[in-house]
């Protein structure tokens, strides 16, 4: 992602803020310029959008802890549009990585049509680097024209101190997940946020507060029970929730387990699942239930934990010591035989096994989060084995009897399929 900017005088906008920030606009998506248009009334393409950069920068510098707390949330440019044309892009970030997409779009006035279609994915730090640089140079620019008390101004100010202290900072991004402004955050906002942040920490913390479902008013909302539910699991007995062979396999595996350099999250949760099925000697089918797959792993007296009017997503919460407290969904004591609870499970186990486990972890609905896509990935090869669902497929079997074959959803059937050609990628 790069964004260029060529400053432009005599603009005659009635704003001085939008006179000082006119420019030509250019936004690198990979190597696609998002702003490239086709203008209909002149038949032509154009290389760059003319338009004043301050609502643009306004709104990045606005949401900036949105764009970096949200995970499953992309944040869209075209609410900073402020009655000029922006191309279609959306921001989403997973923790490490950062990724940029451009969509086609017709603007009937004025007349313009963005017909590119290009994604990008950069780390966090380019990211941030990159939209700082940006919103740095607009307000140097309405300085320099003697501007000083705007909007954009004083919202990346207040950013750019909240980043100089880390602990600020962690709070800040926190709201960003709960979908929050952290400068005029409610009291009950805040105090569920230090609540949250003395069970979990760090990226665990950004995920479980961003797995929150959408209220009415379109925000996320964690139900304040889920705290005292979190806080019960702390009086639970050890053998309730303890794998033991999994901390034996942890162990043995030591580095290997670790995520790689420039490996995405859900090449690493593949590749451990891997590892440790070769470990086993077993498969997905040997362990259809999360009882089975208990009993294999060396605790024949592991219990769910009775969970209700919680949030929904939130599906089972990881301690460092081997721990797994698998959420009841309600069914009763002795149901176990349920696609969901194996594949929750064995998500859970991925993030012991591929995590550092200085902390506790969370296992929720979210897709596109860091850790989320480790266990993701982990559960689906553990369970479905991408070679085994090649073989499958190439003897005749349509995707629906894989997925019963191996007793997960088709989804999971589907998306091991796409991670086979990502995997090809990768390697190429």
């Amino acid at each position: 992602m790069k964004f260029s900017v060529e400053w432009l005088d005599g603009g005659e906008n009635a704003a001085r803020e939008e006179r000082a920030t006119l420019c030509d606009l250019q936004i690198f998506v990979g190597d696609e310029n998002a702003c490239m248009f086709l203008d209909d009334e002149a038949n032509e393409v154009v290389h760059s959008l003319r338009v004043p950069a301050v609502h643009l920068a306004e709104g990045i510098a606005r949401d900036w802890w949105r764009i970096f707390g949200g995970r499953d949330r992309r944040q869209p440019l075209l609410p900073y549009r402020t009655g000029f044309v922006l191309p279609d892009l959306r921001f989403r970030c997973d923790g490490s990585t950062f990724e940029i997409e451009s969509g086609q779009l017709h603007c009937a006035n004025p007349g313009v049509r963005f017909w590119q279609v290009a994604d990008e994915q950069c780390s966090r730090t380019a990211a941030e680097q990159e939209l700082a640089v940006f919103l740095g140079d607009v307000v140097d620019k309405l300085t320099g024209d003697g501007i000083r008390d705007c909007e954009v101004a004083l919202a990346w100010g207040r950013v750019c101190v909240s980043r100089e202290d880390p602990d600020e900072a962690a709070f800040c991004e926190a709201a960003g997940a709960l979908d929050v402004d952290p400068y005029s955050i409610t009291e009950e906002d805040a105090h569920f946020i230090e609540r949250a942040g003395a069970f979990f920490s760090n990226e665990a913390l950004i995920e479980f507060l961003a797995g929150g479902s959408p209220s009415n008013a379109g925000k996320f909302r964690l139900p304040r029970s889920t705290m005292s539910w979190l806080d019960s699991l702390k009086t639970r007995r050890p053998y309730e929730s303890a794998l033991p062979k999994v901390l034996e396999l942890r162990d043995q595996f030591g580095d290997t387990a670790l995520r790689q350099a420039h490996e995405p999250a859900w090449a690493h949760g593949y590749r451990v699942a891997k590892l440790f099925t070769n470990e086993l000697d077993m498969d997905g089918r040997d362990a259809p239930t999360p009882e089975a797959l208990t009993h294999r792993l060396g605790n024949r007296r592991f219990q769910r934990t009775h969970a209700e009017d919680i949030e929904p997503g939130l599906r089972a919460v990881v301690e460092p010591d081997a721990g797994v407290h698998l959420r009841d969904r309600g069914r009763g004591k002795f149901s176990w035989a349920t696609q969901a609870e194996t594949f929750a499970l064995t998500r859970a186990i991925g993030s012991l096994l591929c995590l550092p486990q200085t902390e506790r972890q969370v296992v929720n609905s979210l897709h596109y989060a860091e850790q989320q896509a480790v266990g993701r990935a982990f559960a689906a090869e553990f369970l479905a084995p991408m070679d085994k669902i090649r073989e499958m497929a190439e003897d005749g079997l349509e995707a629906h009897e894989i997925a019963h074959e191996f007793k997960v959803s088709p989804q999971v059937v589907a998306h091991q399929r796409d991670n086979q050609e990502r995997l090809r990628a990768q390697a190429a």
